[in-house]
C-alpha cells in the first residue's frame, strides 16, 4: 500500500511539472510547440518599424563603382549634383525571411532624367542585424514608357518584378533594351518578368521571361501593382 501511494505521489509531481508552463494554442485551436529560431531570437531586441525612413540615407543606384547616397528629409530630397528628386512613397512591413520578424520594404519615387525622364520606382528591403537596419536587397526600374513598372510581388520564397517591354538588368537597375526616345509612337507589345529567389537571407535572380501582352497599346499612365504574398 505504501508503495502504491509513493508511485501515485511521484506521478502527480511529474504531471504538475509538465503543466507548470502554459500551453500555446495556434489560430486553429490546436496545441502548438513554441517556435523559436536563432535568427528570430537575435532580432527580437530590435524593431525595424522604429526606424525613421522618412529621414534616412539610402544607397543610390548607378553604374559607377563608387556608390553614392541620398538623404531624405521629411520624406523628400530635392534634385542636386546630377541626382533626381526623391520622394518617399511608402514603407511596408512584411516577413520576407521566414524568421517571424518583419522586414521593411521602402518604396521611393525618383523624378528626373538620370534613369529615364518619367518617374522611376526604387525599392529597398531592410532587415536587422546587431540591433541595426541592414540592407538586404534593392531594385530600381528606369522611368521610361518602355521599362515602366507593371507589378512587383513580395513573398518569403521569391520576389517577382514585371516591367513593360523587353528589359535587362544591370547593377540592380532594370532598363529597356530599346530607346523609347527615338519615337513618340512606340507602344509596348510585351513585358519582362524577373524572378529573384531567396537563399537564406539573400535574393538572387533565377529567371527572366519575355511575355506578350494581350494587345498593343500605350501604358504611359498605367498604375503599378504592389503585391504581398499573393499571386500576380
Amino acid at each position: 500500500m505504501k508503495l502504491f501511494f509513493l508511485v501515485l505521489f511521484v506521478s502527480l509531481l511529474t504531471a504538475g511539472g509538465a503543466l507548470s508552463s502554459p500551453a500555446q494554442t495556434s489560430n486553429t485551436g490546436k496545441i502548438a510547440e513554441p517556435k523559436v529560431t536563432r535568427t528570430a531570437a537575435k532580432r527580437n531586441a530590435f524593431d525595424i518599424s522604429t526606424v525613421d525612413f522618412k529621414n534616412y540615407t539610402f544607397p543610390d543606384f548607378g553604374i559607377t563603382k563608387t556608390e553614392k547616397t541620398f538623404t531624405l528629409t521629411n520624406g523628400r530630397a530635392e534634385s542636386r549634383d546630377q541626382h533626381p528628386k526623391y520622394t518617399l512613397r511608402k514603407t511596408y512591413y512584411f516577413d520576407l525571411t521566414d524568421d517571424e520578424q518583419d522586414e521593411a520594404i521602402t518604396h521611393v519615387i525618383a523624378d528626373g532624367c538620370q534613369m529615364g525622364c518619367d518617374s522611376s520606382n526604387l525599392f529597398y528591403i531592410y532587415t536587422t542585424e546587431n540591433a541595426r537596419p541592414k540592407l538586404l536587397w534593392k531594385i530600381a526600374n528606369a522611368g521610361d514608357i518602355l521599362g515602366g513598372l507593371k507589378a512587383i510581388k513580395f513573398n518569403s520564397a521569391e520576389i517577382v518584378v514585371e516591367v513593360f517591354g523587353d528589359c535587362a538588368i544591370n547593377n540592380s537597375i532594370i532598363t529597356p533594351n530599346v530607346d523609347p526616345t527615338k519615337s513618340s509612337d512606340l507602344k509596348t507589345t510585351n513585358y519582362t518578368r524577373f524572378v529573384f529567389s531567396r537563399s537564406g537571407d539573400r535574393f538572387t535572380q533565377t529567371a527572366r521571361e519575355l511575355i506578350p501582352l494581350p494587345r498593343e497599346k500605350s501604358y504611359a499612365n498605367y498604375r503599378s501593382q504592389i503585391i504581398f504574398g499573393e499571386e500576380l
